[in-house]
């Protein structure tokens, strides 16, 4: 096991990185409900769409979908289109 102090140090140095990647989750589960929920602007949502995909390509790269099931039809689609 390793000392106190040690863990203390690896701990606070993925806190900023565990931080940052639940910023890009919260967006993309955001800029999902937009882009599922918008049905009178399409502009708007194929706005929100593209930023939405921007951010899959790296919580892909991440292993999220790796570890998590997206069960809403029209945007499981839209990611497996994406691929």
């Amino acid at each position: 096991m390793l000392p106190a102090s040690s863990m203390d140090a690896s701990v606070h140095a993925v806190v900023p990185d565990a931080y940052a990647a639940m910023g890009w989750i919260e967006e993309f589960s955001e800029l999902a409900r937009l882009a599922i929920d918008e049905e009178d602007d399409e502009v708007l949502r194929a706005r929100y769409e593209n930023e939405l995909l921007k951010r899959a390509v790296y919580l892909r790269a991440a292993g999220l979908f790796d570890v998590v099931e997206i069960r809403h039809p029209a945007l499981r689609a839209m990611l497996d289109d994406a691929r």
